[in-house]
């Protein structure tokens, strides 16, 4: 009978034990999922509300826990006109520098491996060049230029050509690769109305036009203006923005539909009931100006400017996904610049010229190895390549 009754008090024991260790393990999950970047959040109701007379106090330090920077090898045979982009692969920085038109390779200390030069008229070989991406079903470095498709291999190695399909409807600005067979290519300096066009590498033909526009809205003024590349990657989905559209479309494989769009109440306006004049300085009369954005799974950034901000410099919104709250800041607290590039779930990635690296980090926001990097860089007074910044979220 003791036996029994034992037993039973064993098996309460165990049971009751058994269901505190579920729930200390649903409250370990339920907290891993909040603190883990890698949880995934979506834009609740595909709408992010923003005043923009309420500017917020914030500091860069609220979102991340430390700033690296990565200076660029620099030499008289290697210098970098200026860095239109880059993307980071397999512990490698490779930069597109759109004044000398070249892409230069460089290993994740800083230390220059290689480059593509290929200026000419030649097999492999261009004569003009707008855009990099790297390409993750071949795994080339993409490049093109005049509508043309330049394919390079890791190595620099050229691949193959691809010229421009007589329907498309003008010069390829900026593409990206849906497929090894498929590229979805942003056009500018065209009268065609339609700027997004899907090309079928294996018919060499456009097989679907998207994004009907207003042709003063994609002058050569107004693309070469916001030198910003319209996609970015997200989830291995690709989204499209313009600067003069408060929506954002991801970009599906036969053609583009609204994935979330800003909503700054009375501010919004439609760019095409704006009869702005054509030139270069109607960008200035516009109310404001979305020139950069990016996600990950906890957070939306962009960069903005507006009409009404008379210094000029960004203003930068950041949307929590996981509250549902976006702020507005004209400037952090630690009164620097921030220009987010690129943006992945463990960092933000940016650069800037050597000559303006103070505005961008200070030596108070670095940890003791890259203040005296810091200090070694802004005594240096000989031309130096781009700095990379790369800002990691906590």
């Amino acid at each position: 009978m003791n036996l029994k009754y034992l037993s039973l008090f064993f098996f309460i024991f165990i049971s009751c034990n058994k269901a505190k260790q579920v729930d200390v393990a649903k409250k370990i999950w339920t907290e891993s999922i909040i603190n883990d970047s890698y949880v995934y959040y979506p834009v609740k109701d595909n709408q992010i509300k923003v005043d923009l007379n309420k500017p917020q106090k914030v500091s860069l330090f609220d979102y991340f826990s430390h700033i690296e920077l990565v200076p660029l090898e620099t030499s008289d045979n290697i210098l970098i006109g200026y860095c239109e982009e880059m993307f980071y692969h397999q512990s490698k920085y490779y930069i597109f520098d759109s004044k000398q038109l070249s892409v230069l390779v460089f290993d994740d200390t800083g230390k220059f491996i290689f480059q593509i030069s290929k200026r000419g008229q030649g097999p492999g070989e261009y004569t003009d060049l707008t855009s990099m991406i790297f390409n993750p079903f071949t795994r080339n470095i993409d490049l093109t230029g005049l509508g043309n498709i330049y394919s390079y291999d890791l190595s620099g190695k050229h691949v193959k050509t691809l010229s421009r399909p007589e329907n498309s409807s003008g010069y390829f600005w900026n593409f990206i690769p849906l497929s090894a067979n498929l590229y979805v290519c942003y056009v500018g300096m065209s009268l065609d109305p339609y700027k997004i066009n899907y090309y079928d590498v294996g018919k060499n033909k456009i097989i679907r036009k998207e994004y009907e526009d207003d042709i003063l809205l994609n002058t050569f003024f107004f693309v070469s203006s916001t030198s910003h590349t319209p996609f970015y990657e997200y989830q291995g989905k690709w989204y499209f923005y313009r600067f003069v559209d408060n929506t954002t479309y991801e970009v599906g494989m036969d053609s583009l539909k609204p994935a979330y769009k800003w909503d700054f109440g009375k501010l919004n306006y439609d760019a095409k009931e704006l009869n702005l004049p054509n030139r270069p300085s109607s960008i200035s009369m516009l109310p404001y100006k979305i020139n950069l954005q990016g996600q990950n799974n906890r957070y939306l950034l962009a960069q903005i400017t507006m009409k009404s901000n008379k210094s000029g410099t960004g203003i930068y919104l950041i949307y929590d996904k996981y509250t549902n709250e976006c702020k507005y800041i004209e400037h952090f607290t630690e009164q620097i610049d921030f220009l987010p590039k690129k943006i992945t779930n463990e960092y933000v990635l940016s650069w800037c010229e050597h000559a303006t690296l103070e505005n961008y980090v200070s030596e108070e926001m670095l940890n003791e190895k890259d203040r005296q990097r810091f200090q070694n860089l802004i005594n240096t007074k000989e031309e130096m390549n781009p700095i990379i910044i790369k800002y990691f979220f906590k």
